[in-house]
């Protein structure tokens, strides 16, 4: 057990219900006992370290904090969670991830040892954050086992060697969640995800006789349960209207811990009939407080506006009247960043990529690619065409890959 990992399970329930506000966790550890959890509730609320803090109640006193972003130190909408852990006599602080905003970054951490509380953050308190007991301290090389991939695929540590390297896959993934919050913090704008799968031969769909496209089952369930923890740590997730049409997916996390995010339709000039929006699972869904699907539309939508016969919109309807495609994604890239949003999630068919991709506005590429020959071998059998993954942007840096199952993910910057 790892007591970061634990706060970072809390701080997914946070994400999209803290913006703009960093998603936080934390838990409260005494005597090797979890005695306080928390998450950052909605802006003016408390934010993870008090909610752990009173969770614990007097239990803190002497405790150690585990958290997964630095602990605030100043006066904004709340008082700062330093004063917090310092009044509630808390004796030891871990933090995974130092805070960007210039007003916190690196302060925190002298108010707290100017208090005489003891401060380890990044990967060394990821490490020190580790449950030791129970564990065979005599492993040689040749019986440790090698650690690849995502974490959550493992079981739990056999060794301090294995424990070691979950805790340093720990911290990464904890770095990586927090990279869109680090880039709105530095730039106010949103930071944008593409997730896409290809099969061996380079197809991402299938193109039927009557020109109707159709879904390829291209991935297996463990790409499946990293694709929906990317879901999970996403404010929204943005399909084309193409791809409402053809998967009728639901948009929502179901192999993942967390929130749903919101869902964003990009339908550009398909206008959606009633027959659609009757049938069509992501507006046929119950909607969560505040999550409202949100449609960009160059054109009218009155199926969808009939919808909204209650205060709260059932769905929520933005016209883009920009002549280009461009134009118009920046203008959806700026609304959503007025939202406070952090990280949104794209899910693109053939052409929306192809247009993203001439347009530039994105910044991470998370590219899936089957090794599994029975994908294109039942696209075959079919009679349905492919549909070819549009042509890559040129200048790409491939950041990291891994196997996960039959499938490989290449994660692409610009």
């Amino acid at each position: 057990m790892n007591y970061l990992n634990l706060a970072f399970e809390n701080s997914l329930f946070s994400v999209g219900i803290s913006r703009p506000n960093p998603a936080v966790g934390a838990v409260v550890v005494r005597d090797g006992i979890v005695v306080g959890k928390g998450r950052t509730q909605r802006p003016g609320n408390a934010h993870a370290e008090v909610m752990a803090l009173r969770d614990a109640g007097e239990l803190a006193r002497g405790a150690a904090i585990y958290v997964t972003l630095e602990p605030c130190c100043h006066y904004g909408r709340t008082p700062p969670c330093t004063k917090a852990i310092i009044d509630a006599g808390i004796k030891e602080v871990y933090f995974a991830h130092a805070d960007p905003n210039p007003v916190v970054r690196g302060k925190s951490r002298a108010i707290l040892e100017e208090a005489g509380i003891k401060v380890f953050e990044g990967q060394d308190a990821c490490e020190r954050a580790i449950v030791e007991s129970g564990w065979d301290d005599s492993c040689s090389h040749d019986g440790c086992k090698v650690l690849s991939g995502n974490s959550a695929t493992m079981g739990e540590p056999e060794t301090r060697a294995e424990a070691r390297a979950e805790a340093h896959m720990l911290f990464h993934e904890i770095e990586r969640f927090f990279e869109a919050y680090d880039y709105f913090v530095r730039n106010k704008t949103t930071f944008i995800e593409i997730k896409s799968a290809v099969s061996q031969d380079g197809f991402m769909g299938a193109c039927q006789p009557d020109g109707s496209h159709a879904p390829l089952k291209i991935t297996g369930q463990g790409a499946n349960c990293w694709n929906h923890e990317l879901r999970a740590m996403s404010d929204a997730i943005l399909v084309g209207a193409g791809t409402v049409l053809a998967d009728n997916p639901s948009l929502d996390v179901r192999f993942a811990q967390g929130n749903n995010p919101v869902k964003i339709i990009w339908a550009g000039h398909h206008e959606f009939t009633t027959a659609e929006v009757e049938n069509l699972r992501v507006f046929q869904a119950p909607v969560e407080e505040g999550k409202a699907p949100i449609v960009f539309t160059c054109v009218p939508q009155p199926a969808l506006e009939k919808k909204n016969v209650g205060e709260a919109p059932a769905v929520e309807v933005v016209a883009l009247s920009n002549a280009s495609f461009v134009a118009n994604w920046h203008e959806m890239h700026a609304n959503l960043s007025a939202r406070g949003m952090h990280r949104l999630m794209v899910e693109p068919g053939a052409r929306l990529a192809d247009e993203i991709f001439k347009c530039g506005l994105w910044n991470r590429l998370d590219l899936w690619q089957s090794s599994d020959p029975a994908v294109d071998r039942a696209l075959e059998s079919s009679g349905a065409d492919g549909l070819t993954y549009p042509e890559l942007p040129t200048a790409l840096v491939a950041r990291e890959s891994f196997m996960l199952g039959p499938d490989v993910l290449t994660v692409y910057s610009r």
